[in-house]
């Protein structure tokens, strides 16, 4: 898989919260903007995982976008986490 071109992340403190903290935005490949992608500490550690948006139709959840495998998740997450 070719390596990401993750750039312009940006962080917004939420307020506060105790697991879910921030929320942040970001561009891939200088064409496509991902944004609202929520940030929760994980439970009794110093990490993050990614929550990523999905808009609710009547009783159907639909997931806006997100990661189709772990590496591209991975390298997502750890970008986000340098800028934290």
């Amino acid at each position: 898989m070719k390596k990401m071109e993750i750039s312009n992340i940006t962080i917004k403190r939420i307020s506060e919260n105790k697991w879910h903290v921030w929320f942040a935005s970001c561009v891939l490949w200088w064409v496509l903007k991902l944004s609202n992608i929520a940030i929760f500490k994980r439970y009794q550690k110093d990490w993050y995982r990614l929550v990523f948006p999905e808009k609710r139709i009547e009783d159907k959840k639909i997931q806006l976008f997100f990661p189709l495998t772990k590496e591209f998740y991975l390298e997502l997450e750890n970008a986000v986490s340098d800028k934290i």
